[in-house]
């Protein structure tokens, strides 16, 4: 039971997080630089190229995971309503 008001609370947290403008705009302004940096490298400037492509993959996957969290968060919220209303 505690495992699952856990994962409530992440994705409570995860879910403000997602909605914070300036959180937000600090993901965004990341993405523009490092989309800038990856477009911007030169022929030979494969490691500058490489290290923006990883940055943006990063970005992605921390956004993906804010979300992962809220949709669990979601899923053991309607567990413990399905508990409580057995009970």
């Amino acid at each position: 039971m505690a495992d699952i008001k856990k994962r409530v609370e992440r994705g409570n947290k995860a879910a403000a997080l997602l909605g914070d403008e300036t959180l937000l705009a600090a993901f965004d302004a990341l993405e523009v630089l490092y989309t800038s940096d990856w477009k911007n490298s030169k022929v030979d400037e494969v490691e500058k190229r490489a290290q923006a492509y990883s940055s943006l993959r990063s970005l992605d996957d921390l956004k993906t995971q804010l979300r992962v969290f809220v949709d669990n968060g979601k899923i053991a919220a309607k567990q413990l309503q399905r508990d409580r209303d057995a009970l």
